[in-house]
């Protein structure tokens, strides 16, 4: 059962949506996803500073005070090991005009059950037709307009279990969920931000944390010569690529890294993902 909690309130059965919302109408607002593992939150606080730092990019008003009453609230309701926790923030009724401030920003939360067999499973990729515009702000921020993402999705749908999407000049961008990381000898690359990149929070964990990791223009043809490539995400954590396109890649241990991972959520956030498998 799905717990909601909209602006300010415990929702029961069907939210009511304003007609004018331009989160509903435009897709104009945000969203996060965030792994909540024995009812705590991993990297909450990454997640509400992206979203604040998105926010004031697109000048919706980001009461923190308000997010963080509603993530106390909602986390009170956990009953799973695992669990997706789901901010979203819109502009809220406007004024009709793509330019319109809202008067006040609609905060929706939610909390579902997450199956914890998703974590860490191996992923074959597809390289999709749509393409990821590296100079719009869609391509690097959590917004609401997400289609891109859902009609590459569905191209593959069938043939992998996620899409490899290029940016616009055939550079790798990153898939439809998850940034893209390949070891080439003793370093970790993935695509720089301004290859239409979201700075994902695993991404910049691996960043900030580990010695020898970095950002670059990467090449489809460096995935194939890559000693092992693999996804990041916030609910899947790490996951090996092991075919692109229907082609084998070579699939080194990810267990060192994945256990590296686990310690710093643990350090960091009290919470080890491990306990869920």
């Amino acid at each position: 059962m799905t717990i909601s909690w909209l602006n300010g309130e415990f929702t029961d059965g069907t939210l009511t949506v304003d007609a004018h919302d331009r989160g509903f109408m435009l897709g104009d607002g945000l969203f996060e996803t965030i792994a909540v593992v024995n009812h705590r939150p991993l990297w909450l606080a990454e997640h509400l500073q992206r979203m604040k730092r998105a926010a004031a990019e697109l000048g919706i008003p980001f009461v923190a005070g308000l997010v963080e009453r509603g993530v106390k609230a909602v986390l009170t309701k956990s009953s799973k090991k695992s669990e997706v926790l789901r901010v979203t923030l819109s502009r809220g009724v406007a004024a009709r005009g793509l330019g319109s401030d809202g008067a006040k920003p609609t905060l929706l939360l939610t909390l579902d059950g997450f199956p914890a067999a998703n974590l860490f499973q191996p992923c074959r990729l597809k390289v999709s037709t749509i393409r990821r515009n590296e100079f719009a702000p869609s391509s690097r921020l959590k917004s609401l307009s997400y289609i891109d993402g859902i009609l590459a999705a569905r191209e593959v749908m069938g043939d992998a279990d996620d899409a490899l999407m290029l940016n616009m000049a055939g550079a790798v961008a990153s898939t439809t969920i998850a940034n893209i990381f390949l070891l080439r000898k003793t370093a970790l690359v993935t695509p720089a931000l301004d290859q239409g990149v979201v700075a994902g929070i695993t991404r910049g964990v691996l960043l900030d944390n580990t010695v020898g990791v970095f950002e670059a223009k990467v090449e489809i043809r460096d995935l194939f010569m890559a000693e092992a490539v693999f996804l990041t995400n916030s609910l899947r954590f790490v996951r090996p690529v092991t075919h692109i396109n229907g082609e084998s890649l070579v699939t080194g241990s990810l267990e060192g890294l994945k256990d590296m991972l686990c310690t710093l959520a643990r350090k960091q956030c009290g919470i080890d993902p491990r306990s869920l498998i």
